[in-house]
This record gives C-alpha cells, structure tokens and sequence, in this order.
C-alpha cells in the first residue's frame, strides 16, 4: 500500500497495481486486481478509516484478471461495477475472442516472465469469476463517483479498454495504455505493454493521442511506478521507445 497524493492509495504488488480514489469519506476504487486481491482492497480501505460499504463504485480499465479479478466477489457484497459498453461482453463472459495471453504467447526462457507468472499467481490471477451485472459507461462521461472521473476511452489492449482523468487531483489513471515497468522486457520506464498483451498493437498505439492532451500532473499505471509528469511527456516517451524499436 502506498499514499500517492491526498485521497490516492495504491495497492496491489509490485508488478500490478489498482487504486483508491477517496473523497468526502467515500471511495471509487480504479481496477481491483486479481480474484485473491479482495482482501487486500478491504486492508487499503481499513487503512483510511472505511469499508466495503464505503465503495460508491468500481471502475474498471478493462477486463483483464489483473485487472477485474475481484469484481465479482466485491459486486457480490454488494459493490456496483462500472465498465466500458465494449467491455462488458468480456466481463460477462460472452467474448468470443481470445480473452487474454496464455504463458504459451510468453518468451519462457526469460527469467522475468517467471517472475511476472509466478507473482500474479499467487494473487489468483489464473481464475475469473465472471460478473452477472455491469453499469455501462461511455467516452467522455463524467462518472457520478468520488473523484468524479471522466472516461477517456483507449481501445487497443482491450475494445473497451479505459483510462480516468480526475481533473481536480490533476491525475491520469492509464490502465494498461501506458506503464511504467517492462512485465517481460525491456527495462523500466514509460512504454506501451509487450505487444503479446494486446488485441490490437496498433490500435492501442493510435490511442496514445486521446491522452497527450489531457491535464494532468501525473499519470498512475497499471503496472509500475506513478509517472510524475503530464501525460503529453510521458507519450513522448513511449513514442520514443517505440521508434527506437
């Protein structure tokens, strides 16, 4: 658990994050990690003086189980659940696609994807409970939530994929659009995810310009450290890395 900001917590492991947004005594909580993560959530509430019952809602970037794990096991307490319209037929169950990488798609001779495995492994990222009721939401939609987050909707790594600009903390929640850690390679540092994590590599870097931008001081990712710089800079970056190949 680490306080990023006043009424920002993040939580999670060292190679997957997901967030508290806190505000007046209630709480929007951003991702929800793997399906054993559940705890670890009550834990970061507890933390500031709150409950599960504290949680007006939970947003999610996409419906990866590094990312959605726990929602069904927090909806079932009784926690609203809020995706991506393109989203939802993932969360559901209902995809017809490939729904995410297997180790099969992984370099396995590499010692950090063993790493990365192994670590979300024991976080339960290998079951998925799928949810029975989502709340859609759309881009641009200003969410009814502590923090008030606005959708800014990023396909690529998933259809639905989303990122969260909260204006008045001045910060980007970018999900899995950009990150801070190489999961499996390269080293740290702003970049988009290995391309195996993706549904559409080009896509997902089509969509690095719906965050250039926007407003923000820094950006909070999926995997890795917070980025303290606007995201306009922090584009520039991944974009750099990925023309030097």
């Amino acid at each position: 658990m680490e306080t990023i900001a006043d009424g920002i917590i993040r939580l999670g492991s060292r190679l997957h994050n997901f967030y508290l947004l806190i505000e007046g005594g209630k709480a929007t909580a951003i991702d929800v990690g793997c399906s054993g993560d559940l705890g670890t959530l009550v834990e970061g509430l507890a933390a500031e003086g709150l409950t599960l019952d504290d949680v007006e809602g939970i947003v999610l970037t996409h419906a990866h189980a590094d990312h959605a794990g726990a929602a069904r096991e927090a909806a079932d307490k009784g926690v609203t659940v809020h995706a991506h319209r393109d989203e939802v037929v993932r969360l559901l169950g209902k995809y017809e696609g490939k729904e995410a990488i297997t180790p099969l798609d992984l370099p396995l001779w590499k010692p950090a994807v063993w790493t990365f495995l192994s670590t979300l492994a024991r976080r339960g990222v290998l079951k998925q409970p799928r949810l029975i009721d989502v709340t859609e939401f759309d881009d641009g939609d200003t969410l009814d939530l502590p923090g008030k987050p606005v959708v800014i909707h990023t396909p690529g790594h998933t259809e639905g994929h989303t990122a969260f600009h909260v204006p008045d903390k001045k910060v980007l929640f970018s999900g899995d659009a950009m990150v801070t850690i190489g999961l499996i390679g390269p080293g740290p540092g702003p970049q988009l995810m290995p391309k195996q994590f993706h549904n559409d590599v080009d896509l997902a870097t089509a969509s690095l310009e719906r965050l250039e931008g926007i407003e923000a001081d820094m950006v909070l990712p999926g995997h890795g450290d917070a980025y303290k710089g606007t995201p306009e800079s922090m584009v520039k970056k991944v974009r750099a890395r990925l023309d030097a190949g």
